[in-house]
């Protein structure tokens, strides 16, 4: 197997950033992330999941992401230059898919994947936006990061606002990760369990995460890692595809101090990420998982879990995100 594509970053750091989960901002979540705090709860008939509260800009998915956008965006409004807008979603609008399915055909634009980025450019006032949203299951919120960071890096753009929304949880998204299997329902979710014979399972949740990109601020994107493994639709086979990747992390950014896991807190899925985060020099590094808290936010967690972390007291961090369909997405920050 060849080395996975390490794309290293001199040009491009991340100015500000923000998300919004079930527990509220970036550093709302990254309380109840620290402490254990549960910001989801359980729904009958479905279970352990995480909305977000309608007060903090859940009543649907344009205006999540606005709220999660907000802050970010202001801090680049004012530089000059083409915009990266890779303002993403992995699924689309699945609530305006509901819409139109039930008769209403002018929801139909707002579902498909792409159209968040032009739909959220436009509110913000963005004239010479660079539209590059991207989908790629769970690690969409990564992907859509450095696909925004390509485009400064190259001279293309001077700045960029990237990430991704979710906001999904209509019966149809609920009853599909049900039957697959990988949902907690009644459990309450936690992730790497001493035993793995105890997997829970997630908590879906809904939420939206982005950072803005400039070649100055106080965090510095130094490298990040795309690939795939094809060898099944919702978990990954080959264990040298998370340890090339890592290996890829370490040369351009060693002696992590905080790896922000996958940690879905499902059987095959966390003990094909633990056996991979065990075996290496990064093995001392601690570990940060979000999801039994916030849930998890689908194709918006990477996103959104980096805001989180981007938050914390850390230093150097690695952020990681094993998407269905064999997406792998890994970044390396310095501050």
């Amino acid at each position: 197997m060849s080395a996975l594509p390490l794309t290293t970053y001199r040009r491009v750091a991340i100015s500000a950033w923000d998300c919004l989960s079930p527990a509220g901002d970036a550093r709302a979540s990254w309380r109840a992330v620290t402490t254990g705090v549960r910001a989801i709860g359980r729904e009958p008939g479905i279970g352990w999941c995480g909305r977000i509260p309608a007060a903090l800009g859940g009543e649907d998915l344009i205006t999540a992401a606005m709220r999660a956008v907000e802050h970010p965006w202001r801090s680049i409004a004012e530089l000059p230059g083409p915009t990266a807008c890779s303002i993403s979603t992995s699924k689309g609008d699945m609530h305006a898919l509901a819409d139109a399915c039930a008769g209403e055909p002018r929801r139909l634009m707002a579902a498909f994947a792409g159209g968040l980025s032009l739909r959220v450019a436009g509110r913000l006032g963005v004239v010479d936006g660079i539209p590059c949203p991207v989908a790629a299951a769970c690690s969409t919120g990564l992907y859509a990061v450095l696909a925004a960071a390509d485009l400064i890096e190259r001279g293309a753009c001077a700045r960029g606002i990237a990430g991704a929304a979710d906001r999904s949880l209509t019966p149809l998204i609920l009853a599909g990760f049900a039957a697959l299997g990988v949902t907690c329902a009644d459990l309450a979710p936690v992730a790497f369990p001493g035993c793995n014979d105890d997997a829970t399972g997630f908590a879906l949740a809904e939420g939206a995460g982005f950072v803005a990109l400039a070649d100055d601020g106080p965090w510095r994107l130094v490298a990040g890692v795309r690939s795939a493994d094809a060898g099944h639709e919702t978990h990954f086979v080959d264990p040298r595809t998370l340890s090339t990747c890592l290996e890829a992390l370490w040369s351009a950014c060693p002696d992590p101090d905080l790896i922000v896991t996958h940690g879905t807190g499902t059987r095959i899925g966390d003990a094909y990420e633990r056996r991979g985060l065990d075996d290496g020099p990064w093995a001392r590094a601690p570990r940060l998982h979000c999801k039994p808290s916030i849930g998890h936010c689908l194709g918006a967690s990477g996103a959104v879990e980096l805001a989180i972390a981007l938050s914390g007291d850390a230093r150097r961090i690695w952020k990681l995100s094993l998407g269905f369909g064999g997406h792998l997405a890994a970044i390396a920050i310095i501050r």
